[in-house]
């Protein structure tokens, strides 16, 4: 007596699926933090320089002005009263925040830790407003945004194999019927 294997249960397409969708929900959530992250070290609007006292909230120091080709001269000194050394940008910079653009005239050459600084900047023109803030990190924006897509695009791919995985063994399943 020959025993006939009865037909085969239908092979079921969920658990993989579901892996494939755990994977792009996974992405979303990854690609969300570090956009999250780089929205953090994003520039901000920057302090009018006033009596010259401006609280800074992120490592970095920026002076801009919104007149273009200024070309001043500054001086920063952080609370203990040490001199901060500043830099000319290398390229001209300029950046808007919900307004004016503002051009980049100094950097502080390393990183400050958050503090509040004097800045004095003297010009022939006294009637150019000034401002300062915090530095921005245009290499970690970058970094951040490159992390987000490929979080996505690697969520994507993987999650993309494990539903092809999943239609060929479904293929290989009925075919064999």
């Amino acid at each position: 007596m020959t025993v006939q294997p009865g037909p085969r249960p239908p092979f079921s397409r969920w658990p993989l699926m579901w892996t494939a969708i755990a994977f792009f929900a996974a992405g979303l959530v990854l690609s969300s933090i570090f956009l999250l992250q780089m929205m953090s070290v994003m520039p901000t609007e920057p302090a009018p320089l006033g009596d010259g006292l401006v609280q800074l909230d992120r490592d970095g120091l920026t002076i801009s002005t919104t007149a273009q080709g200024q070309t001043p001269s500054c001086q920063a000194k952080d609370a203990t009263g040490a001199d901060i050394p500043l830099k000319n940008p290398l390229k001209r910079e300029n950046y808007s925040v919900d307004g004016p653009s503002y051009y980049v005239i100094a950097h502080s050459r390393t990183p400050i830790p958050p503090q509040t600084v004097t800045v004095t900047c003297t010009n022939a023109d006294n009637t150019i407003p000034y401002y300062v803030g915090d530095r921005a990190a245009p290499d970690k924006m970058f970094a951040a945004l490159i992390k987000a897509f490929a979080s996505i695009i690697v969520a994507v791919l993987i999650g993309s194999a494990f539903i092809r995985v999943e239609q060929l063994r479904h293929r290989r399943a009925g075919f064999k019927a």
